[in-house]
């Protein structure tokens, strides 16, 4: 039987009531383009490149800061000292850039994909076998917001924070697209693998 639970949150605080970022979580249990700028189509190759390096390089962002909050100090009483770094999974990456894309280019901000897809129909449907998947996704200026509003959240609930810090997680995928208010749509993909 699967089990399913959501949490959908909206930032509070500063952050929030200056409209700076939106974020959400979904816990489970049991490829287009990159469209980074509305100008990518009409740039050469080379440009092309430039951003696509310039999205790898936010994503690894995106795994540090998660791994170094898995492992620090200041969170061993959530973590029991459990939780390991996650190994980048380069299938749920392509699943999360995937929906940070469609997010972006349709201007919408949810789990639900615009077919009705939840995350873990998405994830399934990239024939990744898994036994445990949660998804955080943000709407920020950067990925040091993203993270700092995650973990800002209360402590031993299921939420962002529950999830980066979950020590069944084995594997996570970043995917990020840059939409037309100028905000970086960020999702993440954690799963623990069959």
């Amino acid at each position: 039987m699967e089990e399913r639970g959501t949490s959908v949150c909206s930032c509070t605080g500063s952050l929030a009531a200056r409209g700076f970022a939106r974020v959400a979580a979904v816990l489970v249990f049991g490829a287009s383009n990159v469209v980074f700028t509305a100008a990518v189509h009409s740039q050469d190759l080379a440009d092309r490149n430039q951003i696509v390096a310039i999205r790898h390089r936010l994503e690894r962002q995106a795994l540090d800061l998660i791994n170094r909050d898995r492992v620090a100090p200041e969170y061993l009483g959530e973590t029991r000292g459990r939780a390991r770094p996650l190994l980048w999974d380069e299938r749920l990456a392509a699943v999360a850039r995937a929906h940070s894309e469609e997010m972006a280019r349709y201007g919408y901000f949810g789990h639900t994909a615009a077919d009705g897809a939840s995350p873990e129909q998405r994830i399934s449907s990239a024939g990744i076998r898994w036994t445990l998947v949660g998804e955080n996704i943000a709407s920020c200026q950067s990925i040091a917001q993203a993270e700092s509003t995650f973990m800002d959240e209360p402590k031993f609930e299921r939420n962002h924070r529950w999830n980066i810090l979950n020590p069944e997680y084995t594997r996570v995928g970043v995917g990020i697209a840059n939409g037309s208010d100028g905000m970086l749509y960020i999702t993440e993909d954690f799963a623990q693998i069959h």
